[in-house]
């Protein structure tokens, strides 16, 4: 399907409604919206040939994948807005609260070309950001949602074929945290797994890399 004339006059948003009161809220293109609205048709329909989705998938704005648990969804809403209306079309939505901000001076050249200091907010995301269905315990080392930044490119590689469904799904995601450790987290216990495409697909963005990788 192609962009409509609709398409390009509006800001396309899923709504998740969770089952434990949770609405988290993403912005999407019109080929992700189109991808995921094709996969819930699918599955709509009563085929019994069709496989059921256990986990829909999705890229969101910032360069990121978002992998949602279907046992735990109420609903599943694809809102619109008049891009005129919408301040911020590719506004990344803070679900999880767990956006970091430092603020910095840094030089910058004023219309009179002038260069003055000017003070700039940076804000930093987790590379992965884990919500799942266990109630935290009262320290800091076990939280909900977990949150990753030490991780590499392609540390879920191959991920996507499981989403896909041309190879069965694993067991457990294997991850390591920033301290240096390994963990496995069953992959029923996660509600959303949120993080950097480049975990999954580390070529992505750098089609030389993957064929330098064929190559060797």
């Amino acid at each position: 399907m192609k962009e409509t004339e609709f398409d390009k006059l509006v800001v396309h948003t899923l709504r998740v409604e969770l089952l434990n009161g949770q609405v988290l809220r993403y912005n999407l293109d019109v080929e992700s919206k189109q991808y995921l609205m094709r996969h819930l048709r699918e599955n709509s329909d009563g085929d019994e040939d069709t496989k059921p989705l256990h986990f829909i998938w999705f890229q969101t704005s910032q360069e990121r994948t978002v992998i949602i648990n279907t046992d735990s969804i109420l609903r599943l809403t694809f809102c619109f807005d008049p891009k005129d209306s919408v301040q911020d079309p590719d506004a990344y939505y803070d679900n999880f609260k767990l956006i970091e901000k430092e603020t910095t001076l840094k030089d910058r050249e004023t219309p009179d070309g002038e260069v003055r200091l000017h003070v700039v907010v940076d804000e930093y995301l987790p590379q992965a950001i884990i919500y799942h269905k266990g109630i935290p315990a009262n320290d800091d080392y076990y939280t909900n949602p977990l949150k990753y930044n030490s991780l590499e490119a392609g540390a879920l590689e191959g991920f996507e074929l499981e989403l896909e469904g041309e190879i069965p799904y694993r067991q457990f995601i294997e991850l390591i945290d920033d301290d240096g450790e390994t963990s496995f987290l069953p992959l029923k216990e996660i509600i959303v797994l949120e993080l950097e495409t480049s975990l999954i697909s580390p070529y992505e963005d750098d089609p030389d890399l993957e064929e330098d990788e064929f190559e060797g």
